[in-house]
């Protein structure tokens, strides 16, 4: 082999490891986008209450509710989500993707809202017992006084949107009642243990707009023990 062939062999070789470690470090520098994700799928939860045994709440409001209002916002989460699982975010706008998310958070949060609103609710009255009796006395003052702090956030809302949400939170160690005029807004930290719905379709139906009664209907219709196992269980967060 020639002198002039042995360099222009060494030259080729050393224009192809270059291309190589040029590749390589092209691939180390360029953001890896996933073009699709796996993201899990949500199932309604069933009503697991007789609706025509909640005293206050008709079975038909109820029904309408659970079946119309909650199972459409599942399918409302389930059709964001997919829609983000196959998003090209080399190729998408920051405003489609803050609207997508923004759509995910509140109808995240309604879901599980509406979740702990229907498991919340009572074939029959009942009364805060355990823990949780205890916790309403500490941090309230009396059952009392929490009731009459929580049915006036539920009327400061009766523009015919929000929650009312008692929850626990981890890093006070105990209970507030907290208030929302969207899905949206949720306390950060707070674990929710009773989520009374203050949007029009709770309540509407039955009442027309007024609210004190329905606040009063659904402070009669809570299942207290519901509320007391997920306070034993926020408090292992």
């Amino acid at each position: 082999m020639t002198d002039i062939s042995r360099r222009s062999l060494a030259a080729g070789a050393g224009l192809l490891a270059g291309a190589l470690a040029f590749g390589a470090r092209a691939q180390q520098v360029a953001p890896q986008v996933a073009t699709a994700i796996p993201v899990p799928k949500v199932t309604a939860k069933p009503l697991v209450i007789n609706p025509e045994k909640v005293k206050g709440l008709s079975a038909d409001l109820l029904r309408t509710h659970h079946d119309g209002v909650y199972a459409e916002e599942v399918k409302r989460l389930n059709a964001i989500g997919e829609e983000l699982s196959t998003l090209d975010l080399s190729d998408v706008t920051a405003e489609r993707l803050g609207d997508l998310k923004r759509d995910e958070q509140a109808t995240h949060n309604s879901t599980l809202l509406h979740e702990i609103y229907f498991d919340g609710l009572a074939e029959a009255p009942t009364r805060p017992s355990g823990l949780l009796a205890q916790a309403l006395s500490r941090d309230f003052g009396s059952f009392d006084r929490w009731k009459a702090e929580f049915c006036l956030i539920g009327e400061s809302l009766k523009a015919g949107s929000g929650w009312v949400t008692m929850a626990y939170a981890p890093r006070e160690k105990r209970l507030f009642n907290y208030r929302a005029e969207n899905d949206s807004m949720a306390p950060a930290g707070g674990v929710p243990l009773l989520a009374m719905d203050m949007y029009e379709h709770a309540y509407a139906a039955d009442y027309g707009t007024d609210t004190a009664k329905y606040i009063e209907a659904f402070v009669q219709a809570i299942k207290w023990t519901n509320a007391e196992r997920l306070y034993r269980e926020a408090m292992r967060v």
